[in-house]
């Protein structure tokens, strides 16, 4: 049973049988009260009037909030959902959502059951896709694939929320959005990533509320939205969930009880006691005919009396509850104010006054003839009413507070590292709902934490398969180091002793694999793993290239993923005159030598197709006359020249030219810090997208 039934029944318990009783009796015996107590009675039930308002409006606004926070969890859950899916690796076999099969069948697509309560067709047996304008042709099928991972978190969602939820979608940065329950194609010009609820949650970086105009049904919805961000707070995409507007408004339940000229406001006020107040939501708002282009703005709330707004602005801000009598619109109200906890902000029910007393009037007609024994009688099942008010009161709070300090016990272990702990799951009621979320919760943050600890280790892996420091040549200073963007990445480099020409031969490896993470190193250590197993042939660095990329290609040409790669051998110590550099390139960016004594940049280029894409492609090697004292010869990944500034400039290669011209007098370390430090610099905190290796050799001047 529901908390707010098992509020009402109470209510009902403790309010009707009295009521009815004294009703009756003070019609049989107030025709003989006198004048003076018929004055003094009406004013009583005037007041209580009053007090049974403002209580119906601290229970209508405690449900009020109870839905807001439900709607916040409900999100919360659906941005890690949404987190989890869109960071981890798709499922085998997993189908993408519908998304095309809704906008070919202008509906729901033949062989789906269709909601009776949704006003557009819609199906909760499938989710929906669209990108902006329209277009199903653009949507690549591994965020499609992703995204189909949350059918079973939203289906939950709709279960739980009911009335409270319209939709509940996920939009990408690429304007790729799924929604649920599944529905037709969203309007040719609807981009997600321009409406209030995605650019307000982008804008404050946590969970926002935006009232705005459902672009598919047109009903005014309530809309909570939150930014969904993976560990490192890179932008994943935004998540949110409708609620339609007239389910935040109370009107229906206020007017049952007093009448038509109810009206219910959301009002918010700014900080301070300058008395602005605005109404953010009423039925004015659900009359009023929008396009859903437009979002529904604030109204300032309009008072006769200055002071009204000044004293319930104080109110708002200061969190709590008041009653007063104001005008407006030429009419007296009677006004009760319950405030938001966490906002400044609240539920304003405007009562005429005329309905207040009604009853009051009612009672005071009746009442003249009512004998001294009457009172008598009212007090004493007024007492009693009371009495029993009190201590059912008492029990119902134990009731409902138990299951929510055993929660917040459950939470502070978890707080402490304790993730065994369970919430107990004694009721069927929303509490419940949230006992059995917050288990399900617990066993998911172990599991992030298992797998922060493997990418560490993983890490601490990738980082010993790189050279710990590199080889000593006659006459070259080496230098070279990889900083990746996340704990792993695909980018890779090694000193290889390859040649046994006893004058100091060393084949230099680069090498970059498509992607960064854990994927892209996996891939990287396949790479590294071959390149080292063809030591043994004694090739030449067409060869190798050309004997890596038959066995590559054997094992992971279906993955789609390939690897490019640059091959540098030094014969002979790669010095001029006796020794000189051969080379193959696998799609990598050419190797870059400067010359400072002619201030002059040579690249050294070559044809060859990545590693991974054709099993029987030969590669050939190109060959350079070797380095001079003072020339500087550059290797390096893409994630240099492609890195981005702020304002989304990308670094270049011009800059990358000025750096090594710079510090050609420098040593190869010095070089290669420099390097690193030019990119940081030049990014300016920018958050780093693919990983960086840079290699630096240099001819020891004569």
């Amino acid at each position: 049973m529901r908390i707010r039934t098992k509020l009402l029944l109470v209510l009902l318990a403790l309010a009707v049988p009295p009521l009815v009783g004294v009703c009756f009796y003070a019609v049989y015996e107030g025709r003989l009260l006198g004048h003076e107590l018929a004055a003094r009675a009406a004013d009583a039930y005037r007041r209580a009037a009053e007090q049974e308002l403002a209580l119906m409006v601290d229970l209508i606004g405690e449900d009020l909030n109870d839905n807001r926070r439900m709607m916040e969890l409900s999100l919360a859950l659906l941005g890690q959902e949404a987190r989890t899916a869109l960071t981890s690796p798709p499922l085998a076999g997993t189908a993408p959502a519908a998304g095309a099969a809704f906008d070919a069948a202008d509906g729901v697509p033949q062989g789906l059951a269709t909601l009776p309560d949704y006003p557009v067709p819609a199906t909760a047996a499938a989710m929906s896709l669209s990108l902006p304008g329209g277009s199903g042709a653009r949507m690549q099928p591994e965020p499609a694939a992703r995204l189909a991972l949350l059918a079973p978190t939203m289906r939950v969602l709709r279960r739980k929320l009911a009335e409270n939820m319209l939709w509940a979608y996920v939009a990408l940065p690429d304007g790729l959005m799924v929604s649920y329950p599944g529905h037709g194609r969203m309007p040719d010009d609807y981009d997600p990533r321009t409406r209030p609820w995605y650019t307000t949650a982008l804008a404050r970086k946590e969970t926002s509320w935006s009232i705005l105009v459902d672009a598919s049904t047109g009903r005014l919805t309530a809309t909570v939205s939150g930014p969904v961000c993976d560990a490192a707070g890179k932008l994943l995409g935004v998540a949110a969930i409708d609620a339609p507007f007239e389910a935040m408004l109370p009107e229906s339940d206020l007017s049952r009880r007093w009448g038509k000229g109810v009206k219910a406001l959301l009002v918010h006020a700014a900080p301070g006691d300058s008395g602005h107040m605005v109404v953010i939501g009423s039925q004015s708002f659900l009359d009023a005919a929008q396009s859903w282009k437009t979002t529904p703005t604030p109204e300032p709330f309009a008072s006769a009396d200055p002071g009204d707004a000044v004293r319930l602005a104080r109110a708002i801000v200061s969190k709590k509850p008041d009653q007063l009598s104001m005008q407006m619109g030429g009419q007296a109200y009677f006004a009760v104010f319950k405030p938001f906890p966490d906002t400044p902000a609240g539920l304003l029910v405007l009562v005429p006054r005329e309905a207040v007393l009604r009853q009051a009037d009612s009672a005071e007609a009746a009442i003249l003839a009512r004998t001294h024994g009457m009172i008598a009688v009212v007090v004493g099942v007024s007492l009693l009413a009371v009495a029993g008010a009190v201590i059912l009161a008492g029990f119902g709070a134990r009731a409902v507070t138990r299951p929510v300090m055993a929660l917040c016990a459950a939470a502070g272990k978890l707080a402490q590292g304790d993730l065994a702990c369970r919430a107990p799951v004694t009721s069927r009621d929303e509490l419940a709902d949230l006992a059995k979320t917050f288990n399900e919760m617990a066993p998911k943050l172990a599991e992030r934490l298992r797998l922060k600890q493997d990418m560490l280790l993983a890490m601490e892996v990738q980082q010993n398969l790189l050279p710990a420091a590199p080889p000593r040549l006659p006459g070259l200073s080496i230098a070279g180091s990889t900083r990746f963007c996340d704990e792993t990445g695909g980018d890779y480099f090694d000193f290889l002793k390859m040649t046994d020409d006893g004058a100091g031969g060393l084949d230099v490896i680069v090498g970059d694999a498509t992607g960064h993470g854990i994927a892209a190193a996996l891939f990287m250590a396949t790479g590294r793993a071959l390149l080292r197993g063809g030591r043994a042939a004694k090739a030449d660095p067409a060869a190798l290239l050309t004997l890596a990329n038959g066995l590559l290609c054997e094992d992971t040409m279906d993955s789609g993923r390939f690897l490019t790669l640059f091959a540098l051998r030094l014969v002979h110590g790669g010095l001029a005159p006796d020794g000189h550099l051969e080379w193959a390139r696998a799609g990598h960016d050419p190797a870059l030598v400067y010359d400072p004594a002619t201030d002059a940049f040579v690249e050294l280029f070559g044809p060859g197709l990545p590693l991974g894409v054709l099993p029987d492609f030969v590669y050939e090697g190109q060959s350079h006359p070797g380095l001079k004292p003072g020339q500087v010869l550059a290797l390096g990944t893409d994630g240099i020249w492609e890195a981005r500034n702020p304002a989304g400039e990308m670094y270049g290669k011009d800059r990358f030219r000025a750096v090594l011209r710079a510090n050609a007098a420098a040593s190869a370390e010095e070089i290669l810090a420099a390097g690193h430090q030019d990119v940081a610099d030049f990014q300016a905190g920018a958050p780093r997208d693919d990983d960086i290796t840079l290699v630096i050799l240099k001819a020891e001047p004569a």
